[in-house]
């Protein structure tokens, strides 16, 4: 099994990205009058905020020049929503205290921002678990690009090839891979089928067939 281990975090830590959309999917019916869709989110799923922000107003030809305050806006909904009721990913605590008992080394290396970071970690009192946090905030890239992966790994004086990384999103399998990192695909529902995650070493459904991949 492996000694290093980098998780994302929504939709694998906590579940969150439920979260998100009802809250981007209200703000733009109320101020653009446009309802987003699956093919809105599945697109850029993974990637930093902003840069899903500014993808979706250039595919809709909404103007950018407003993009922070509408980052702001949304991030401090989520993280109010988040706060009020967080809804922990099923059998995560189970999995964390496995492996650190194991002595595995743990990082996050999430795609919000770093105050939406803090916010759920400490909300499920989950931080203590965690040798290295890395958020998109500060860096050049964010996923699909492998920097934050190799970020983590850096901060744990780790090489790639050691690290282990749980994903959701497709853009966040790929930047694993990039880095050069084995991954295991954690998809949502109505992704679970698709046959991009194939390029992930094994592509699972929740975090009990986690841990029974990482034992075996």
């Amino acid at each position: 099994m492996s000694k290093i281990i980098i998780f994302d975090m929504d939709g694998v830590l906590i579940d969150s990205e439920p979260v998100w959309q009802q809250v981007e999917c209200e703000f733009y019916l109320r101020h653009y009058n446009i309802s987003l869709g699956p093919k809105d989110f599945d697109l850029f799923t993974g990637m930093p905020v902003g840069i899903f922000l500014r993808k979706l107003h250039e595919n809709h030809g909404f103007p950018t020049n407003n993009l922070p305050q509408i980052q702001d806006t949304i991030v401090a909904q989520v993280a109010e929503k988040i706060r009020q009721q967080p809804k922990p990913i099923a059998g995560i605590f189970e999995l964390l205290n496995y492996l650190q008992r194991r002595g595995t080394l743990m990082a996050v290396a999430s795609s919000s921002p770093q105050y939406q970071i803090d916010n759920v970690l400490n909300t499920l009192n989950i931080r203590h678990y965690f040798s290295a946090v890395v958020s998109a905030d500060g860096l050049s890239y964010g996923k699909p690009h492998p920097e934050i992966f190799l970020t983590a790994a850096a901060m744990l004086k780790a090489e790639p090839e050691t690290c282990l990384v749980i994903e959701d999103s497709l853009n966040g399998v790929i930047a694993a891979r990039a880095a050069g990192m084995r991954v295991i695909a954690l998809p949502a529902e109505h992704q679970q089928n698709d046959p991009r995650f194939t390029i992930a070493d094994t592509v699972i459904l929740n975090h009990c067939q986690v841990l029974e991949w990482l034992t075996a």
